[in-house]
């Protein structure tokens, strides 16, 4: 007697789907009242706090140790954010708590709040 296995293998490749910010994202419900259309894009924008563990003021971007970034359904990690108001990273000090807000277009990054 054979066995059938075919239903394994249509189940098999999505569950090695890769699990990225924007795939979480989708998956999440409350993200989707985020969404802007600018410039043709879709924006999305999310909180989180952490701390700041380096300064770039002629970049202008701030590295930051995050948790989770709410709206985003984005892990925590350390990573560099392009800030919108580069006078703002004058008030930063390295390992100062903060609290920010950050837009994601779909590729890019950008801090538009921070305190």
């Amino acid at each position: 007697m054979k066995t059938s296995h075919a239903s394994t293998m249509i189940v098999a490749p999505f569950a090695l789907a890769p699990f990225t910010p924007s795939t979480c994202a989708a998956a999440d419900d409350h993200s989707a009242h985020h969404a802007q259309a600018v410039s043709g894009k879709k924006v999305q924008s999310g909180k989180s706090s952490g701390v700041v563990q380096k300064i770039d003021p002629k970049k202008g971007t701030v590295t930051i140790e995050h948790g989770p970034i709410i709206g985003l359904g984005m892990p925590g990690m350390t990573m560099s954010f392009p800030v919108r108001d580069k006078a703002s990273l004058a008030k930063l000090k390295a390992l100062q708590k903060v609290e920010f807000t950050v837009q994601h277009d779909g590729k890019n990054f950008l801090i538009t709040q921070i305190r």
